[in-house]
């Protein structure tokens, strides 16, 4: 569906949803931020596609706490929307560049790309570390669709709106969890 309006509030539906899909606790942050923007982008992955490219990253790359999983996955969207085509070292200067974009914003908003460090002090699982994540999730994929929307801005024309203003909440996310769980039950 096209709408008539511009990148800016393209990328701020794009971060509502992503952090949405976090908060309501239907994806992790690597997979919040991949499946977004694939598919709010339209980016020709389909959607379990996309959540099991990012499965691997949160927390750090599988929960080893090293580089943030949001900000990995923005990396992995760079190149699904930015990336070379064909060999030859030519042709990976600019992925390179806007991905190297990505990581040092992150990290001079945040101080670090570790995730052990992000989320150092705080109990894993608890509200305020789901809270931290949410913040780092939002910021990754705003960041990341702001780099692939300035360099690919025909990108906004094709934006899957409907899909982007979608908002869960955690109730109805619980309800449909369960119903999942029943279904998959009763067709064993």
């Amino acid at each position: 569906m096209e709408r008539d309006y511009g990148i800016e509030e393209l990328i701020s539906l794009i971060e509502k949803r992503a952090r949405n899909l976090f908060i309501t606790r239907q994806l992790m942050c690597s997979e919040a931020v991949l499946s977004v923007l694939n598919q709010g982008l339209n980016g020709g992955l389909p959607p379990e596609i996309a959540v099991r490219l990012a499965s691997g990253l949160p927390e750090g790359l599988g929960g080893s706490g090293c580089t943030c999983g949001a900000l990995n996955s923005g990396v992995i969207a760079i190149g699904l929307f930015l990336g070379r085509n064909k060999t030859g070292l030519l042709n990976s200067r600019k992925i390179m560049a806007v991905s190297r974009k990505l990581h040092d914003r992150f990290k001079e908003r945040f101080g670090t790309t570790c995730c052990r460090i992000l989320t150092k002090n705080l109990k894993r699982g608890s509200k305020e570390h789901f809270g931290q994540c949410a913040i780092l999730t939002g910021f990754a994929v705003e960041v990341t669709a702001r780099l692939i929307l300035y360099n690919k801005p025909e990108l906004v024309a094709q934006a899957d709106w409907v899909y982007l203003d979608q908002r869960d909440s955690k109730i109805s996310t619980r309800i449909k969890q369960i119903s999942n769980t029943i279904r998959f039950c009763v067709t064993f």
